[in-house]
């Protein structure tokens, strides 16, 4: 069990988020290092980041930069193809393969060069050998699991399980009905599952339907000040998995506020259905006001709204018992709540 400290922890995260904010605002250091931390980044957009915009594991770049920056030794198992939306789905037979990316995007070539595993990269593919251009992908929990049960002693000479394991930063937001089918937390909840804490981000996308390189940038630098004001007050837990959703930021520019939110129960996708030649076409689109087909949002405090309506970060606690009415440790909920908005 990698549980540091729960009691009172969760409200203790609400004034961490805040605090966080704050101090991007004020372009201050963290208020602590991730010197000595031993991070495992996956994410569920692989680890190619070859295509124009991104949208294929540019934010896990920009997130690895600012945790090595911050002193942490990060280790990259990601999916070697795009596995966006397969949830918490498994590879059930076969062998994986291993590749390197064919090259690190701009800017970020010399990241985290200085760490104690150099800034390692590998993709995950099926394969019975070396992952190749037409390799299919590993899932978002294959990579993570394979990392923690062999990878990371394995490959990376690691001697232990991370310290933390991080997840993205995705290409979209994962918040309200989208969380269930995001292998961004699918991901995470894997981790966390194997006792490890876990921690995942998720970018949100402009009018244009896609994530500008500055969300990701503000959503990186947002993260690793997050990590480590968690780290320093003992807040990185596996009683749940944290997901953290940073609102569009365009020219890089911190979010304005840090909310402590609850997941949403309400739609934020429909698909429509065309029927051609016996098959049928998916067409999704977003969902409005008074649609039939898409479910309304029920809370008050959702996640969705922070960040799509309101332009605050989300940042909320995910727990891996579905049971209903499960008992909740409500002073842990309480500290995680009250760090959060201590960064406003």
């Amino acid at each position: 069990m990698h549980t540091i400290k729960t009691s009172g922890a969760l409200a203790a995260l609400l004034l961490l988020a805040s605090a966080c904010s704050a101090q991007a605002q004020a372009d201050e250091p963290a208020p602590a290092s991730l010197e000595g931390m031993r991070i495992l980044l996956a994410n569920d957009d692989s680890m190619q980041a070859a295509e124009e915009g991104g949208a294929d594991g540019l934010g896990l770049y920009a997130i690895r930069s600012e945790l090595c920056a911050a002193g942490a030794d990060v280790v990259v198992f990601a999916p070697w193809g795009q596995q966006s939306g397969k949830s918490g789905g498994i590879s059930d037979e076969g062998a994986l393969g291993l590749g390197e990316p064919p090259s690190i995007p701009d800017g970020y070539a010399g990241d985290c060069a200085d760490a104690p595993s150099g800034g390692a990269v590998h993709g995950v593919c099926l394969a019975d050998g070396p992952c190749g251009p037409d390799s299919p992908s590993a899932t978002p929990v294959d990579a993570v699991s394979f990392a923690l049960d062999h990878g990371l002693g394995a490959v990376a000479g690691w001697d232990g399980p991370p310290d933390l394991v991080v997840t993205g930063i995705n290409s979209g937001p994962n918040v309200a009905a989208l969380v269930s089918a995001s292998g961004t937390v699918g991901a995470a909840s894997a981790a966390q599952a194997a006792g490890v804490p876990a921690v995942a981000f998720s970018a949100s996308i402009g009018e244009d339907m896609a994530v500008h390189p500055g969300t990701y940038d503000a959503t990186a630098a947002f993260g690793a000040d997050l990590i480590a004001r968690m780290a320093a007050g003992e807040l990185l837990s596996d009683a749940y998995t944290v997901n953290v959703n940073h609102p569009h930021a365009p020219g890089g520019a911190p979010a304005a506020e840090a909310r402590w939110t609850e997941q949403g129960t309400g739609s934020l996708l429909a698909v429509d259905y065309t029927e051609k030649d016996g098959a049928y076409q998916r067409n999704p689109r977003p969902c409005t006001p008074g649609d039939a087909v898409c479910v309304p949002e029920s809370k008050e405090n959702a996640d969705a709204a922070a960040v799509l309506e309101d332009g605050a970060v989300s940042v909320s606690a995910l727990s891996a018992d579905r049971t209903f009415a499960a008992d909740e440790d409500e002073e842990t909920v309480e500290d995680l709540r009250e760090l959060v908005e201590s960064l406003n």
